[in-house]
């Protein structure tokens, strides 16, 4: 197993990651080898060692992938499967010792989009997650094509062309990724680290005014008649239209 002490690393600088993924996992060397394994598949790595800490992150990040683990210290991991599939559509692989076929029918059946048996080989657990986030990717690339209209907002993810009524302006990279994360959750509150995530790919740490800086601008340009960012103390913003 290849790895390096600590089980979360920084995201990686260069090319943006195709997703981010949470791995679900009590044990630090297994941790280690999937953080690699999601590396070399092109994700951001993301861990939790107990449900009730991987319940705490889906809560703030959105993540295009979940490997879990059958056996957590806290629950059975399939307890945890069905509350994330409840929650949205987020692909989940199950890790698990437990190779019975009524097992493996048990974690499909229960929306897993595979069930993986542990030991695994690295290089093939690998292959599928770049697949999943490479199939996540294109999905969000289409969706990106097509403008996003909020009231008299009209929003072109793909040219950055933001029209309100007869006004058009062409956002920087920065700004239009920021715009467009708030138009995929009208309404939903989303956290400082989730916003740093979309906008800028990397993690969000205390003294970073980056998101603080882009909402500034943004509010500039949306008259407040369209639509308002507003604060959440400690916590994040929501976008929400006034119209």
């Amino acid at each position: 197993m290849n790895g390096s002490a600590g089980l979360v690393r920084p995201a990686l600088k260069g090319p943006a990651r195709l997703g981010a993924v949470l791995c679900v996992d009590d044990d630090p060397v297994v941790q280690l080898m999937l953080g690699d394994i999601v590396r070399t598949a092109g994700g951001s790595y993301m861990a939790a060692t107990s449900a009730r800490e991987a319940e705490a992150k889906l809560a703030e990040t959105a993540f295009d992938l979940i490997l879990l683990d059958r056996k957590l210290p806290d629950s059975d991991g399939l307890l945890l499967l069905q509350t994330i599939k409840q929650a949205g559509d987020c692909p989940v692989i199950v890790l698990s010792a437990m190779d019975e076929t009524r097992d493996k029918i048990l974690g499909l059946g229960l929306g897993a989009a595979e069930y993986v048996t542990k030991p695994f080989n690295p290089a093939e657990l690998s292959g599928r997650v770049r697949a999943v986030l490479l199939a996540r990717d294109k999905a969000r690339t289409r969706a990106d094509s097509a403008p996003i209209t909020c009231g008299a907002l009209e929003f072109h993810p793909e040219t950055r062309a933001l029209r309100i009524g007869p006004q058009e302006a062409f956002l920087p990279p920065a700004e239009a990724r920021l715009l467009h994360a708030f138009l995929q959750g009208i309404g939903a509150p989303q956290s400082r680290d989730t916003l740093t995530r979309m906008t800028c790919g990397r993690d969000w740490s205390p003294g970073d005014r980056t998101v603080d800086v882009l909402i500034t601008r943004l509010r500039r340009r949306i008259p407040e008649e369209v639509a308002k960012i507003v604060t959440i103390h400690r916590f994040g913003y929501v976008f929400t239209p006034t119209e």
